[in-house]
């Protein structure tokens, strides 16, 4: 009986030694070596994770088009562009993308730089009146004074704001063309009537134009204006200069103007009447364009 049950136990035994050295035919079929239990369950959690952290196509994109406009809105353009830029690299960037790095290149003064970003949206775009709006301002602090002209121009009229026109007319006006100046300063204030800054500036385009006596009625209605700010009444002074009215400057009440102020704005002002060039006049005037 013994002997029975100790030939049991080696049969029992020999069967799971070669069960060990023959892996079952499932086994070969995975062509895998074998691995540990702890093994497989970290790999399955690895690819899990895998899956639920694959970003979305659009979401880099999205995060640094949020986060540029975020740090917008709290003045930090310059940091803002730089995420902009980012978001331009993306697959999914298109013209939006281009014209708010435009924007926050042209607040942080790289008029250079706004230039590119405005191009780029217009190849992908072509007469988007934004981007045309924002490439003629951009060529405009450049400079460049002829293509900006164009290009606001088109701007203009597509958009039929008075902001485009305002920025047209100091094209214009700082190309030593009077007459066109006028004409789109006239045409922004018809859209934005209350706006002082460009009534300013018309009556500067006028007394430039020789028109004196439109250019004194223009920057009469603005001094009277109850909006009018320390930077019309300037205006007010130099059209008068402009005008021949130096002897009148003492009649009028700068009460925004500190008197010492005041005879540096006078000199100033006489100074750029003296100047023979109507473009180098009017580049000296430093019209105001509201961004």
């Amino acid at each position: 009986m013994q002997r029975c049950g100790y030939k049991l136990a080696l049969a029992c035994e020999g069967r799971r030694r070669l069960n060990r050295l023959v892996p079952s035919p499932f086994t070969r079929a995975l062509s895998m070596p074998p691995r540990s239990l702890p093994t497989l369950l970290l790999l399955g959690c690895l690819t899990l994770t895998a899956c639920a952290t694959q970003p979305k196509a659009d979401a880099s994109y999205e995060r640094f088009m949020q986060l540029a406009a975020d740090l917008e809105k709290r003045g930090d353009s310059t940091t803002a562009a730089s995420f902009y830029q980012r978001a331009t690299q993306q697959p999914e960037a298109g013209v939006e993308a281009w014209r708010k790095l435009g924007a926050a290149l042209l607040v942080s003064d790289d008029t250079r730089g706004a230039e590119r970003a405005y191009q780029r949206a217009l190849e992908l775009k072509a007469d988007d009146p934004e981007a045309l709006l924002g490439l003629g301002t951009a060529q405009l602090r450049q400079g460049k004074l002829q293509r900006a002209v164009n290009v606001l121009n088109q701007a203009a009229t597509a958009l039929q704001q008075p902001q485009a026109w305002n920025r047209l007319g100091i094209a214009y006006i700082l190309s030593g063309e009077a007459a066109q100046a006028q004409n789109a300063f006239n045409t922004s204030l018809r859209l934005a009537p209350n706006d002082l800054d460009t009534r300013c500036n018309l009556a500067l385009a006028y007394a430039l134009g020789d028109n004196n006596q439109k250019a004194l009625d223009t920057i009469g209605s603005v001094s009277e204006s109850p909006l009018a700010q320390p930077r019309h009444q300037r205006n007010q002074l130099l059209v008068m200069v402009l005008a021949g009215k130096d002897k009148d400057l003492k009649a009028v009440t700068f009460d925004d103007i500190p008197k010492a102020e005041r005879s540096k704005l006078i000199a100033e002002a006489r100074r750029i009447k003296a100047i023979p060039d109507r473009a180098e006049q009017a580049r000296e005037l430093g019209l105001v364009d509201a961004r």
